[in-house]
């Protein structure tokens, strides 16, 4: 009985050689550009995103910036102001010790002819 299991026949395993349908082919070429156009197409689209977003802090940066320079301007200008205005500059002047004239009248000189 364990005769029936076993077989006298030798096996053989050797590969089967189909032969390859060109159209299979053409499938796969025409799948692959696809998908590598497909896949330059996200590639393209995430750099510009990152490049976007890149972007957008430098502006909010720059703006920042802008905010800064806007206050110290003005700044700027009230102490330019203060330091023009006429009681400043006489305060000054009196510091110095410059005085102020008393009368505008001996301060001209008439030529002797």
């Amino acid at each position: 009985m364990t005769s029936r299991f076993i077989p006298h026949k030798p096996i053989n395993n050797s590969s089967i050689k189909r032969p390859v349908s060109n159209r299979a082919f053409v499938w796969f070429t025409v799948f692959t550009i696809v998908g590598v156009l497909i896949c330059c197409g996200f590639v393209i689209s995430a750099q510009q995103h990152f490049e976007a977003v890149s972007l957008g802090f430098k502006g909010e940066k720059l703006r920042k910036k802008e905010e800064k320079l806007e206050e110290k301007q003005s700044v700027l200008e009230l102490e330019y102001k203060r330091i023009t205005s006429p009681i400043e500059m006489e305060r000054r002047a009196l510091k110095l010790g410059l005085i102020r004239p008393q009368s505008q009248a001996s301060q001209i000189r008439r030529p002797i002819n």
